[in-house]
């Protein structure tokens, strides 16, 4: 693995909220399209297409979406990998951050859907609904916990996948870049080396997650029921998030019904 390990300075980005929708277009890569799958919840619509597995795992790596189909749509919320395993993809508020890592060994942020993703998840959230946080609730652990019993005291089904954002305050987030490069093939034994670590600390962020029971490996990790992507509010740094510990002024979010 590359010890890699950089202090990254975090700020709020504005969550005002609501999404997406139709695919078309070219892909990059000549990839054909796959028709996503919908699920509609209450105040809600997510879509997800491909599965990490077969990305991370069977080493499918070419877009099956490309980004651009979804530029012009208001409210989205997005994460995913950037094809080819060269990146990661986080959209927030429909401002897009393709993070990458540059020639420096630093974060690259551009705010562009001028890519393909070979997985991707994304909702569309018009309203959301600000829910108070357990003071215990601190740790990714936690979250996996919390989500679906909030969600459920609120109304949402806690059987089906469901967006949530959190901002404010994190004492601390890992997080990973993708960064394959070459056009060498591509194994699963490779993955942990493609993986560059970072850290944030005690800073502001704007974290969007995917909750599901039911899409392990699919969309989200194979080991967990959440996947977490965060962004800077100037959309500077951003990545996939392995660990973090909230601070006390953490917000978090559900989708709300709108009228």
């Amino acid at each position: 693995m590359i010890a890699r390990r950089h202090i990254l300075k975090m700020g709020l980005i504005g969550s005002s909220c609501a999404l997406c929708g139709g695919i078309g277009g070219a892909l990059s890569g000549n990839a054909p399209a796959e028709t996503p799958n919908s699920i509609s919840g209450v105040g809600y619509e997510l879509w997800f297409v491909g599965a990490q597995r077969e990305t991370m795992a069977q080493g499918r790596l070419s877009a099956i979406l490309d980004l651009r189909t979804l530029a012009s749509e208001p409210d989205l919320y997005g994460i995913g990998p950037i094809e080819q395993l060269r990146g990661e993809v986080t959209i927030i508020n429909s401002h897009s951050a393709l993070a990458s890592i540059g020639t420096d060994g630093k974060v690259r942020v551009r705010e562009s859907f001028e890519t393909g993703v070979p997985f991707f998840v994304w909702s569309k959230v018009p309203v959301w609904r600000p829910v108070p946080v357990s003071g215990e609730v601190r740790t990714f652990e936690d979250l996996e916990r919390f989500i679906p019993q909030i969600g459920a005291g609120v109304g949402l089904d806690p059987d089906k996948p469901l967006p949530f954002l959190l901002s404010g305050r994190a004492d601390l987030i890992e997080f990973h870049i993708l960064h394959r490069t070459g056009e060498g093939s591509y194994s699963f034994d490779m993955l942990k080396q493609i993986q560059i670590p970072f850290v944030g600390l005690r800073e502001e962020a704007v974290v969007i997650g995917f909750y599901s029971t039911k899409h392990r490996g699919i969309f989200t990790p194979a080991d967990s029921n959440i996947h977490l992507h965060f962004q800077t509010p100037d959309n500077t740094s951003s990545g996939h998030v392995t660990n973090l510990q909230l601070g006390l002024d953490v917000t978090l979010s559900l989708p709300a019904k709108h009228v």
